[in-house]
């Protein structure tokens, strides 16, 4: 009986574990590379084989998935499947609308991972390790030492503002519990008594106060049309002169002008973001050139055992729905 079908991306391999070799012992895969060649005579038309897309974080295909046009050349298509547990880049609405189910990954081990990261980049910016890394590059040994001493803030004893206190904001204050930082945070609604109680957390019931009390903040909420942009011009102002962003969960949560104005001012000490608008940021975008900033390239929950678990959870998703079976991480709106 021949396999199923799915699309992927040529780029589909994962250095330690050969991601692409399970995949191909239950489907046959076919690279979207190939229906979106530069000549559009090399266009392929009406792939009634294409059972399946695996989205591969290749930022150059989320427009195709979005795209109807293109999605109409797959008459046959079942689900879409994207290994991220956050959504925003796909046009759910879009797909339901034409039957094609879609899933994400929800999964401990990645909650665990990205909350470490998370709580690192709040270290690494507390204690300047970048700029000591920077000026010791630069042969500056002394100026490197100044600045990681003189410069750099303890956690203990500071206060952490978690903005979106779901199950990665939780187990960062759990560390930060560990760290006996005072925490405060923000989130659509309160958690309950023995939560608060574990981590010592109070609630803000608006993120004005939040803001205004933190030494560290730390946005590890989804970016949807309530959080866009929740971060500009007026939040940043509020912050202390000293106090710190972090951001952990998409680049659009933060408006990245006022951010850089902020920077820029002294409005705000300094900022670490794994997450930017757009990604990857162009070499000579202000971000990438300021002391006072840490960038990483979205890499918060990858390490190559949970990329292995959220691409094992992908191949379950688009059988599932190939077999016509519940979809275990079916996305509902």
């Amino acid at each position: 009986m021949e396999l199923p079908c799915i699309i992927s991306s040529r780029k589909f391999l994962l250095k330690g574990n050969d991601i692409l070799a399970i995949f191909q012992k239950h489907f046959r895969i076919k690279y979207y590379e190939d229906f979106v060649a530069d000549s559009p005579g090399q266009r392929h038309q009406n792939d009634e084989e294409i059972e399946g897309i695996l989205l591969v974080p290749i930022r150059d295909m989320f427009g195709y998935i979005n795209d109807e046009k293109f999605i109409c050349l797959f008459p046959n298509l079942k689900i879409v499947a994207t290994p991220s547990t956050g959504y925003s880049h796909v046009d759910v609405q879009m797909l339901n609308r034409r039957g094609i189910k879609v899933s994400n990954i929800v999964t401990s081990m990645i909650t665990n991972t990205t909350a470490k990261f998370g709580f690192g980049l709040m270290l690494a910016l507390a204690r300047n390790i970048h700029r000591g890394m920077h000026a010791y590059l630069n042969e500056d040994f002394n100026w490197c030492t100044y600045l990681m001493v003189n410069s750099g803030s303890l956690l203990m004893d500071s206060t952490l503002g978690i903005v979106g206190m779901g199950r990665i904001g939780y187990q960062i204050a759990e560390r930060a519990a560990a760290f006996k930082m005072k925490i405060v945070y923000h989130n659509r609604t309160q958690r309950s008594k023995e939560d608060e109680e574990r981590v010592n957390a109070k609630y803000c019931q608006n993120l004005e106060e939040l803001l205004r009390t933190s030494d560290h903040v730390m946005l590890t909420v989804p970016l949807s049309d309530k959080t866009k942009s929740m971060i500009g011009a007026r939040e940043l102002k509020l912050m202390k002169p000293n106090a710190a962003i972090i951001n952990i969960s998409r680049g659009d949560v933060i408006d990245q002008d006022a951010l850089i104005e902020a920077l820029n001012n002294n409005t705000i000490q300094g900022a670490a973001l794994d997450v930017t608008t757009p990604e990857p940021l162009p070499p000579d975008h202000p971000l990438l050139k300021m002391s006072n900033v840490i960038v990483t390239p979205h890499a918060a929950g990858d390490t190559v055992e949970t990329l292995y678990v959220k691409f094992q959870i992908c191949l379950e998703n688009i059988k599932a729905a190939i077999e016509g079976r519940p979809v275990p991480n079916e996305i509902k709106l």
